[in-house]
């Protein structure tokens, strides 16, 4: 399972202390006793003076590029959204083919920044229905696939979490058209968490199509599997897989969007409930 870190202050703020020198920081959980390795990429997005995203992005492990992952999470930025990568393979390729940078996350398109934490079970059917969009395609990935068809739908609706709803009904859609070519799949997608931003605005998105605990949580023994945990730091909102350091954290009402925007020297926050299936395809059990 892959890990998100997302940050959003009215004034340009340094992420390095949650992204990579706390505790239980994004960096940490690469490796966190040597149980869950995250190593297969990394990337930290940033944002300049004028709005334009930075991203550096690895094909590497970011345990073993640590100094590298340090100073891309250094840079102050009204928005920081970081992403560190354990691979899917829906499939069914040679891993040589799912690692490097194109594969790597954040994705970016213009203002946009988008990262995904989960597998899309069917990108092949839903990359059939991404039309002109479909040449942007530059890697393997599925969650690339997603980022396409997230931007068909914005660009059709211009609300982000209305863009969202219209990926999970898509993907509902093209799973019935295709689910008897895969019998040994259960559903379109595990899990479908996102951050999304276009430098003046965060969007959250926490679903997964499945119930129970697992152990995949690292620092945070017996949270709920792939739901995902919002705090306040000072200025900032802080979105992240699990909680980066020891304070306050809220647990996501899943499935729901999570929108903050800068306006002025402050930040709006809405909550919006999604409409989607939660199937229980496997019932993990707490540790």
């Amino acid at each position: 399972m892959c890990r998100l870190f997302a940050q959003i202050a009215p004034r340009p703020e340094s992420a390095a202390k949650l992204l990579a020198e706390s505790r239980f920081s994004l960096l940490a959980q690469a490796d966190f006793e040597r149980e869950n390795l995250q190593k297969d990429g990394w990337g930290v997005a940033t944002y300049d003076a004028r709005g334009r995203p930075r991203v550096v992005k690895s094909a590497g492990a970011a345990y073993e590029e640590k100094e590298a992952f340090i100073a891309a999470s250094r840079p102050a930025s009204q928005v920081v959204i970081g992403h560190i990568r354990a691979a899917s393979n829906p499939r069914g390729l040679p891993k040589s083919q799912l690692i490097d940078p194109d594969n790597a996350q954040p994705f970016t398109d213009g203002r946009w920044v988008f990262a995904h934490n989960g597998t899309l079970e069917i990108p092949d059917a839903v990359a059939e229905k991404l039309g002109p969009l479909a040449r942007n395609l530059k890697s393997k990935n599925d969650s690339e696939v997603y980022f396409w068809q997230f931007l068909k739908h914005f660009e059709k609706l211009k609300d982000v979490p209305a863009a969202l709803q219209a990926c999970v009904d898509e993907d509902w859609a093209s799973w019935e058209e295709v689910k008897e070519k895969y019998p040994e799949k259960k559903s379109p997608y595990t899990s479908l968490n996102a951050l999304i931003s276009d430098g003046a605005s965060l969007h959250a998105f926490c679903h997964a199509n499945r119930k129970g605990l697992a152990d995949c949580a690292v620092c945070t023994p017996g949270q709920p599997w792939s739901r995902m945990s919002f705090a306040h730091r000072g200025e900032a909102l802080v979105v992240a897989s699990e909680p980066v350091d020891a304070g306050a954290w809220e647990l996501f009402q899943a499935p729901e969007v999570l929108s903050a925007r800068i306006e002025g020297r402050a930040l709006t926050v809405e909550r919006r409930k999604i409409a989607a299936p939660q199937v229980s395809f496997e019932e993990a059990v707490s540790p």
